[in-house]
């Protein structure tokens, strides 16, 4: 590894010990129990701003379009999110919505790229937990996975997206690869919709790695207005059967949506409540998280507004509930934090 990456690595570590990012780092490694996940809460509440209760964001992309090389996606056929997307834009909304720390999604299966992320925020302990992308079974996965670990903010990966080819088969390699993340108490963000890594693959996951927390991003592929009995039931199924497995309450826009094109989801509640309530019931309170997946929701709503319908669905349940599904389970979550 380069000097400057190694340098880079150490500055980062010692930031995230600095600021919002002591949400997260006070709480990891493999001694974090419940008087750190306690001190993370507090400060996170001492941090929101007045008026407003404390918003922990899980899902955000970044991706600079006019770097050298581009990047895969987005593409020009995604219009409007087709452009540089950097710190600075996200912060200068979010922080007056209530968000008091964000992590950051990769959305590139470029392994590089995840460098890229880690450096970019670098000097910005608001960004306080970055979620990785690796290819589940492939050779490097294990040197990968070590090298990034060794930045405090690497937390987890998002798995079986840009690859492997065949999805989830967990086969010895894949095995040896989850295992690996479940020992070092990291976390995997999952998609699970349509044929996209289907909800019996997602339980026999669960399954093998008992000891590593994944979640399903984005609602666990919900769509339309009308509840799908089979959707229903594959969620009431799998949330019973894996304790170990979380929910994204996240990008609530991809239920109307055709694709990532520009399309005007619904704005009010009553269009998304009956999927919310079956993974409400399924999931609980306690394994709920919200995210936003800015800026791809752009394409079909803004933020304020996702925001809006997520307050109002949860208003009811007090702010117990509120609190746990919009901060408090994301600062359990996602951490270094051994099952």
């Amino acid at each position: 590894m380069k000097k400057t990456v190694r340098k880079g690595l150490k500055h980062a570590a010692a930031a995230a010990m600095l600021g919002m990012a002591s949400l997260f780092t006070a709480c990891g490694g493999s001694g974090g129990g419940d008087a750190e996940l306690e001190a993370a809460i507090a400060n996170a509440e001492r941090n929101a701003p007045a008026g407003k209760r404390a918003i922990v964001e899980t899902h955000i992309h970044f991706w600079q379009t006019s770097r050298p090389g581009g990047v895969p996606w987005p593409t020009a056929a995604e219009g409007p999110i087709f452009r540089d997307v950097l710190p600075p834009e996200y912060s200068a909304f979010a922080k007056s919505q209530g968000v008091v720390a964000a992590g950051v999604v990769e959305a590139s299966g470029i392994v590089e790229d995840n460098q890229w992320i880690l450096d970019l925020v670098k000097n910005d302990p608001f960004y306080s937990f970055f979620v990785g992308n690796l290819e589940i079974g492939a050779p490097t996965f294990t040197a990968d996975l070590a090298r990034f670990a060794a930045d405090a903010r690497f937390v987890g990966i998002r798995g079986y997206l840009t690859g492997p080819a065949e999805g989830i088969t967990l086969s010895p390699a894949q095995l040896t690869n989850l295992r690996d993340l479940a020992d070092r108490g990291m976390t995997l963000d999952l998609i699970s919709r349509g044929t996209k890594n289907p909800k019996s693959q997602v339980q026999a996951l669960c399954t093998a790695v008992p000891n590593l927390r994944i979640i399903i991003d984005h609602l666990g592929g919900a769509t339309g207005p009308t509840v799908d009995p089979t959707w229903e039931a594959d969620i009431r199924r799998i949330a019973g059967a894996c304790p170990n497995l979380y929910m994204k309450f996240s990008s609530f826009y991809d239920m109307y949506a055709p694709g990532d094109v520009v399309f005007a989801s619904p704005t009010n509640l009553a269009s998304y409540k009956p999927h919310f309530d079956v993974l409400m019931a399924a999931f609980g309170e306690n394994r709920l998280i919200w995210g936003s997946n800015w800026p791809v929701i752009e394409l079909h709503g803004t933020f304020a507004t996702q925001i809006a319908i997520a307050e109002e669905y949860l208003a009811p349940m007090g702010t117990g509930v509120r609190d746990k599904v919009m901060y408090k389970n994301a600062l359990a979550f996602y951490r270094r934090h051994k099952l």
